[in-house]
């Protein structure tokens, strides 16, 4: 009699267990592998966390045609999931006031609440002062490619006035105030615009959040639920599940995720960054190392940028301008101790001292240099870098102009291990070597 009882039991729960193979076939067509779990005997319900939901290509249909449907119903069939800076009231304090299923918790460092830091006005004299120091102390006056002087020459319209004084309001906006013709303002604009109006920014922010469920495949769901644009330079951003996206969020998402999984870098590493544009890699970076020191170079206009980008998001860390230490550059050693940051112009690059840097990264720049810009930072490269340090390069494969020096021309003193080399997402080679 007992064994027929517990019979009618099981055979009773075969249902249940039924359903719950069901919702599993659910979330394999549904989800990518990593957010994907083993459901229990007792058919708990399917992940009730949303920031580590990652679409498949089913999902993703999915979720562009309940977005499209929300957004031609005005909310009415299906509520939206997605808001935009400067169309819709967004309440980030709201948001993370109490924890829910809905956005990370803990709430993630780089998430900022509200639009409310200002940088001094001391600063934006130290920027403007270094920015001239850059350009009259430089002994090398390399040419530039031809297309990073126009840009130069645009850049300074903006960035100064009439007089040569720094333009503040520009700077405080230069992410959200004027798009110009380079990706370091240019991509900004190119989702939420309001030159769009609000329709076409929503379908475009679509498109932007199903890539971010695409990089999914290839950087960890923890990093990318963690990730979330910087309020600087008051660009308009995409809001999901709590974070600030962008396009250029997403591409530093995969180096981030690269570095972290491929290097191995001392207690306090020193990081050089090769055209850091307006500091967002090293942004991120510095969340995750944040004992590193890090070496921001580019030419004098973006390291304007970089200034008071870096001042906005880092008020309690100790930031180098060149006219801070245009009188110690003899002794860098000192200054890397000294510093979280150091801002430097290419001519300073001899002063950083043999076998000092454990990373240096490139992304995006060398390749589009004069050769002699890039020779002369191949130069650098060999020299400062540590024996077991790591070289990480984004380049393209061949140069489209006589002027180029391109990834395929390099050539190295030093020999490295290839620790990662991929076809880039963004159409050049990856690649990660550690020096020997």
């Amino acid at each position: 009699m007992k064994n027929i009882i517990y019979t009618i039991k099981w055979l009773v729960k075969r249902p249940l267990f039924l359903k719950k193979e069901v919702k599993n076939l659910y979330q394999k067509i549904v989800y990518q592998p990593q957010s994907q779990f083993l459901l229990s005997n007792d058919v708990s319900p399917l992940c009730p966390l949303e920031p580590i939901k990652f679409y498949s290509f089913v999902g993703r249909i999915s979720f562009a045609l309940r977005e499209f449907i929300a957004l031609i119903s005005n909310g009415v069939i299906f509520k939206k999931r997605i808001l935009l800076d400067g169309f819709d009231n967004i309440d980030m304090h709201s948001i993370y006031a109490i924890g829910n299923d809905d956005v990370p918790h803990p709430k993630p460092p780089l998430v900022e609440l509200k639009k409310d830091r200002t940088v001094d006005n001391d600063i934006f004299k130290t920027i403007e002062k270094s920015y001239f120091l850059a350009n009259d102390r430089d002994p090398d006056k390399f040419d530039r490619a031809s297309w990073w002087e126009e840009m130069t020459q645009a850049f300074k319209r903006e960035l100064f006035d009439q007089q040569g004084n720094i333009n503040q309001e520009y700077l405080v906006n230069f992410r959200g105030l004027k798009e110009l013709p380079a990706n370091i303002v240019r991509d900004q604009f190119l989702v939420v615009n309001r030159d769009f109006g609000y329709y076409i920014s929503y379908l475009k922010s679509i498109d932007l959040v199903l890539e971010y469920h695409r990089h999914a495949k290839i950087v960890q769901k923890e990093i990318l639920l963690s990730l979330s644009e910087s309020y600087a330079g008051n660009n308009l951003s995409v809001h999901y599940r709590g974070i600030r996206l962008s396009l250029r969020l997403l591409f530093h998402s995969i180096m981030v995720d690269n570095l972290l999984k491929n290097t191995k870098l001392p207690k306090r590493p020193v990081i050089w960054e090769i055209g850091a544009g307006y500091g967002g890699l090293a942004r991120i970076l510095k969340s995750y190392i944040p004992n590193s020191c890090h070496i921001l170079l580019d030419l004098p206009e973006t390291l304007t940028y970089c200034g008071y980008f870096i001042a906005y998001n880092f008020p309690n860390k100790k930031v180098a301008y060149l006219s801070d230490i245009i009188d110690r550059l003899d002794e860098f050693d000192k200054l890397i101790a000294q510093y979280d940051f150091i801002l430097i112009p290419p001519w300073v690059s001899p002063y950083i001292p043999n076998s000092s840097v454990d990373l240096v990264i490139d992304t995006y720049s060398m390749s589009e240099m004069s050769k002699v810009y890039a020779k002369y930072y191949i130069k650098h490269i060999d020299r400062t870098l540590n024996y077991g340090g790591y070289f990480y390069s984004i380049n393209k494969r061949f140069k489209r102009e006589d002027d180029k020096y391109a990834f395929y021309e390099w050539k190295f003193e030093s020999e490295f291990t290839t620790i990662l080399y991929e076809y880039s997402k963004y159409l050049h080679p990856q690649w990660l070597g550690r020096k020997i």
